[in-house]
């Protein structure tokens, strides 16, 4: 696609771009200047029709929804005027409208209205009614993304747009319904991925109750949430007025049989009188004097209780945030304002937060080296919790960038939910001496000794060497650039914004990306810092978003303890050395990548926003797990909440005069893992649900599966006369009538033929010829699937023909009947095997007594056909010799009759014989289906078994905190890491409920406590919304060998969702505000231990320092911050909206001083300069530099 627009080109000839209009999921939208000079909208479809990227079946389905509808003329449907492919690019021309429904909803909201004024709505919603039902009943078509911002104005009325997603009820497909449907406006059939007439009507209906009160009714906050809400709980209908609840609540009947016939028939029943206002009804400014009933506003609203002037008076500029790009008229711009503060003034500044204000942003987390893989998995684990299943949460992308051989190994190490994925890495290996030696050389030289070069250790590791480091990350830097830019475009796409966001339920702060770069000094994968900052730097240029805030995390190892090893000591004065070299803005930054012909940098001064130091004050496991601990807390927040706001306008500031670049920060948290509880509690359901399925033995088949086999089993049309007349009848298709009946036919008219051809001159022929025909249409004796071609005669083959005709109809009629059983309580799978066996036995059955009817016209069959031979030979004979007239008339027409006779019974005899054997051959082969499906029954319980086994592992372990010596690196022992963040440390408190203190067992305590009735109906829900749309559990295990993605993932995740609304969201601060003995003296003094806790990592001057305290937007949450004041004056509460389940004290270091850096870095001195001193320990990443910049005096 193209990614960047300019206003004054023309896309299309004739048609001049003036200015963008909004995106969304499926594309953008721009104004033009058509022809003319007539203002028209055009669409910009993401994707190319020439190309299979990714986005390639956006442009694909939006081409074929216009194939759909681009015939529909109707008043109230949005007309377009023209559908281009320029390039691969699918670009629509159409009306320009003035605002959709939902602009109008904000002008209302503005001016104090909690919605739309009924009467002005009911005569919108008449329009919209109107253009739906002119779909559905004149071109048999569904829109499915019915929502405000796809109802635009135009003159007053109202016009339905956007047709990305419509659908032809008679050739529907159940393929990709869910990928772009709105979950706030869905039917429930479209999570389930079935439509229906009265689809459109369900999504119209949650759109009134939305306009005209301001509120939807339903809360959910993602799209599973939504999804159980729709398919089994009841709208909140209470601010509608009375009379138009049992209407709207029949229009959103779960069962669509159950809504109105039409739209407009719905809107009718909510009218009860004439569609549109009077105008003499209308006040002299504009509004309407009839009101609904009262209907409960927003707390937040404006007291202004005007009302706009006129409901679509005037151009409105949409935010265009959200769904699908609308045509009206609005002018963004993608670079947010920054505020320069001076540079004396970066900590001292006023930073205020709203609770209102969005909070999420693209993101892109690089981590670098085992450091930077670990720090990813635990802020991978706090995100996890945070905003639930990060598949769903686009707009976050990790890189993990090593050199070691062995990181393919070790990227998806640790528990499974918090483990990076393969896709994560970026593998950036060493190569050969002797691979450099054919590729820049020369280049390579410029900056690294030969020595080093050849230094490079067969094992291909760095082995802590940043020199080598850097030679790896050069040796990449172009992939690396694709990659890179690969995660932007992904991150910043319209569509991963926007399902972010819906995931999350967090507005939207900005769609300019945020990158943070968490990275060891004390390692070799030090070395390529600097590098990969510049390379993030021109790639966010190339985007044209240069402001956008890159900041690193360095890891600072523990200088002042004595087991550190001196290589790390040095190295991390060397790494510090370097980024504060750099920082001076008169130096800088040049290289080169590639070879001589390779692409060059050339800047100034770091490319970092801001660089936080994280030392250690021992070189211990647990302080390591501390400071990771540190660092995911402190990144969760800035990531999604107003934290990030502020510290993004601290990190602006600047270095001041006289201070180094590097920052620091320290937290405490109180944390309630909810996200992660229910998701030990939903995991642990769902082993019990598969559990069940995959149980061996049903004690008794419930009343349903008794119902489906008695159902089978007594089918009349089961019976040997009906599976005869049904493979007869499908015999028939494709030739001339039902074989069967034309052979009785002809054989009852051979008696007339015979008489006919007594009057030829040659009636043996007539004879022979008569015998040789039955014998091609019959064969000689039944046939069976072994038999050879020649001996097969035409009527066995095409029963043949109507027997697999026949076989496929039934199997896909018992595939059907058998449905059912998948939502079965209990072990299902032991039911369905229960019922297949029998149904084998009545087969078995039902074959072998066919087949006993079947041998008994073999003697039959034989004298038949000795009789018909004797018949047609002693008719040859008569003519051969002796007169032809006899005393009782012809001897040759005697003779011929007796043909015919004889013929006629061997045909009725072969005939009933091969119904027989194809019947028996029916009863066989449906057998043979039912045993495959026994099969693969046993097969799925074997699978879904050993899925419930690895499950069934705790997805957080616990982990060890023994201490580390001899030089050992302090998270070189424990793999996992990620399962300490959820124990209680230096850095937080986690509280979990009924007194645990293992997660496991905590959700297996809450389990314990829900209702009996709700395990059945999650059960249910499951199999509706995970496993139907799989193909059921046997056609998930045969669809994919990765069950765990495959089908654990989605159930988890669903199950998760369900048990949300069970679990309350339990307030952290009033567990701390009723804490047991927790006085106002106890309060104060546990929130003074908090923020002590808190300590900046390292320390530097107090006035640089600046204390938050995160915590609930709730009435506790406010009492708390009260408390927090009195003991800490200095610190700023930042409350949070949403479900917040910890409390985050956290206090910001602003830059150090030089004297604050030595302090830190006294230690690491001695062995930086004995190292640097000799080419072979120099700890330096690059050589090309003379003099470094004294790091300290």
């Amino acid at each position: 696609m193209n990614w960047l627009r300019e206003p004054e080109t023309e896309p299309i000839p004739g048609y001049r771009l003036v200015e963008p209009l909004g995106t969304g999921g499926f594309g953008e939208v721009w104004k033009c200047v058509a022809p003319g000079g007539i203002n028209k909208a055009i669409k910009f479809v993401y994707g190319n029709l020439n190309t299979l990227d990714d986005d390639s079946h956006k442009a694909e389905q939006e081409l074929k929804a216009l194939e759909r509808v681009k015939a529909v003329r109707h008043p109230f449907v949005l007309s377009m005027d023209r559908i281009e492919i320029v390039g691969g690019e699918l670009l629509i021309v159409m009306e320009l409208a003035d605002k959709s429904l939902h602009d109008l909803l904000l002008e209302y909201q503005q001016t104090g209205r909690p919605g739309i004024p009924r009467d002005v709505l009911l005569g919108l919603m008449a329009d919209a009614a109107e253009g739906l039902d002119h779909l559905i009943q004149k071109h048999n078509l569904q829109h499915l993304d019915v929502k405000p911002k796809n109802l635009f104005l135009i003159a007053d009325r109202v016009k339905v747009a956007d047709f990305g997603l419509v659908k032809h009820l008679e050739r529907q497909s159940y393929s990709g319904l869910m990928g772009g449907i709105t979950p706030v406006y869905a039917a429930p059939e479209t999570f389930t991925n079935k439509i229906s007439e009265h689809t459109d009507q369900y999504s119209l209906a949650v759109l009134y109750t939305e306009m005209l009160t301001g509120h939807r009714p339903f809360d959910g906050k993602n799209i599973r949430q939504l999804a159980l809400q729709h398919m089994s709980e009841a709208p909140d209908l209470s601010g509608l007025p009375e009379p138009d609840r049992a209407a709207v609540a029949r229009a959103m009947a779960k069962n669509p049989d159950d809504r109105f016939p039409s739209c407009a028939a719905f809107v009718r029943a909510i009218t009860g009188g004439p569609l549109r206002a009077d105008p003499a009804d209308a006040t002299s400014d504009g509004s309407i004097v009839e009101t609904p009933a009262p209907i409960r506003t927003r707390s937040n609203a404006p007291s202004d209780t005007g009302t706009p002037s006129t409901p679509v008076a005037r151009i409105h500029k949409s935010k265009g945030t959200n769904g699908t790009p609308l045509p009206i008229t609005k002018k963004t711009s993608y670079r947010p304002p920054v505020t320069p503060f001076p540079a004396n003034q970066s900590m001292s500044m006023s930073v205020s937060f709203r609770p209102e204000e969005g909070v999420l942003r693209p993101v892109i987390l690089i981590g670098i080296g085992s450091f930077g893989r670990r720090a990813l998995q635990h802020v991978r684990c706090r995100l996890l919790d945070r905003v639930g299943e990060l598949s769903l949460v686009p707009c976050i992308r990790f890189i993990y960038v090593d050199t070691d051989p062995d990181a393919p190994a070790k990227v998806a190490s640790g528990p499974a939910d918090a483990a990076l994925l393969p896709d994560h890495l970026f593998h950036a290996p060493l190569q050969p001496v002797t691979g450099y030696r054919r590729r820049q050389l020369d280049q390579i030289l410029d900056w690294l000794p030969r020595e080093k070069l050849y230094a490079i250790p067969r094992s291909l590791r760095s082995d802590g060497s940043r020199a080598l480091g850097r030679l790896a990350f050069c040796d990449h830097y172009l992939r690396f650039m694709t990659r890179l830019r690969h995660e932007i475009q992904f991150a910043t796409h319209p569509e991963a914004v926007s399902q972010s966001s819906n995931q999350t339920g967090l507005t939207v702060r900005t769609k300019v990306p945020s990158v943070y770069v968490l990275a060891s000094a004390s390692g070799g994968s030090s070395g390529l810092l600097l590098d990969l900052g510049h390379a993030v730097r021109r790639e966010l240029e190339r985007f044209n978003i240069p402001d956008a805030p890159v900041t690193a995390f360095v890891f600072a190892g523990a200088p002042d303890d004595p087991t550190s090893p001196p290589a790390e000591l040095s190295n991390i004065f060397a790494t510090l050395t370097e980024l504060n070299h750099y920082a001076d803005p008169d130096v800088s930054f040049a290289a080169q990548y590639g070879g001589p012909e390779g692409p060059q940098v050339d800047a100034s001064g770091l490319p970092f926003n801001a660089t936080y130091l994280l030392p250690m004050a021992q070189r211990t496991s647990e302080a390591f797990r501390d400071t990771l601990s540190h660092l995911a807390g402190y990144l969760t927040h800035d990531l999604t909440t107003p934290l990030g706001t502020g510290l993004e306008k601290i990190r602006r500031g600047g270095v001041p005069f006289g201070r180094t670049p590097f920052r620091g920060f320290g937290t405490f948290g109180v944390w309630y893992p909810r996200g992660l509880l229910l998701r030990s509690a939903a995991r642990q359901l769902c082993v019990r649900f598969l559990r069940g399925w995959t149980a061996e033995r049903v004690p008794a088949l419930p009343d349903e599966a008794e119902r489906i086999l008695n159902h089978i089993l007594t089918d009349p049309r089961l019976t040997p006369e009906e599976v005869r007349v049904f493979v007869a009848a499908e015999a028939a298709i494709g030739v001339d009538g039902n074989p069967v009946e034309g052979m009785k036919a002809w054989a009852c008219n051979l008696a007339r033929q015979a008489s006919d051809a007594a009057r030829t001159a040659d009636p043996p022929g007539w004879a022979v010829s008569a015998w040789d025909q039955t014998r091609d249409w019959l064969g000689m004796e039944a046939t069976t699937d072994a038999d050879s071609p020649f001996r097969r005669g035409r009527l066995s083959r095409a029963l043949d023909q109507g027997l697999r005709r026949s076989l496929d109809a039934w199997c896909n009629e018992l595939t059907e009947l058998l449905r059912p059983l998948d939502e079965l309580a209990g072990p299902r799978l032991a039911a369905t095997e229960t019922i297949v066996r029998q149904l084998i036995a009545a087969c078995a059955e039902a074959s072998t007594a066919t087949e006993k009817q079947l041998a008994g016209f073999g003697d039959a069959r034989v004298r038949a056909r000795n009789d018909a031979q004797a018949a047609v030979e002693g008719c040859v004979g008569v003519s051969e010799g002796g007169p032809s007239f006899g005393l009782f008339g012809s001897r040759i027409g005697r003779s011929l009759r007796a043909v015919a006779e004889k013929i006629k019974i061997f045909a009725d005899v072969r005939i009933q014989e091969d119904l027989a054997s194809v019947t028996a051959q029916f009863y066989r082969r449906l057998g043979v289906w039912f045993e495959d499906k026994l099969r693969d029954l046993a097969f799925a319980r074997e699978q879904l078994a050993d899925l419930a086994t690895a499950m069934e592992a705790q997805v957080l372990l616990p982990g060890t905190g023994s201490t580390v010596t001899g030089g050992q690196e302090p998270h070189a022992e424990s793999e996992e890491g990620v399962p300490n963040t959820l124990q209680g440390s230096n850095t937080m408190r986690v509280v979990l409920p009924f007194g645990e203190d293992h997660l496991d067992r905590s959700a297996s305590e809450l389990l314990a406590q829900l209702p009996p009735d709700k395990p059945p109906r999650l059960e249910l829900i499951l199999t509706r919304l995970v496993i139907d749309p799989r193909g059921g559990l046997v056609g998930a295990c045969r669809a994919s060998s990765e069950l765990f993605p495959f089908l654990a993932g989605p159930m988890v995740e669903q199950a998760t969702a369900y048990l949300t609304n069970l679990l309350p969201c339990e307030d952290v601060t009033e567990v701390e505000l009723s804490a047991a003995g927790a006085g106002p003296g106890d309060i104060n003094r546990r929130v003074a231990s908090y923020i002590r806790a808190a300590a900046p990592l390292v320390t530097g001057p107090s006035e640089e320092e600046r204390t938050f305290v995160m915590l609930p937007d709730s009435t506790a949450g406010l009492r708390y911050a009260e408390e927090v004041t009195k003991a800490v004056p200095s610190a700023t509460t930042v409350p949070v909206r949403g479900a917040v389940t910890d409390l985050l004290f956290c206090r910001e270091q602003g830059c150090l001083r030089t004297a604050d850096l030595f302090r830190l870095l006294e230690p690491c001195w001695e062995a930086y300069h004995q190292a640097a001193t000799n080419l072979e320990t120099n700890p330096h990443a690059r050589f090309d530099v003379t003099g470094w910049v004294p790091l300290v005096e």
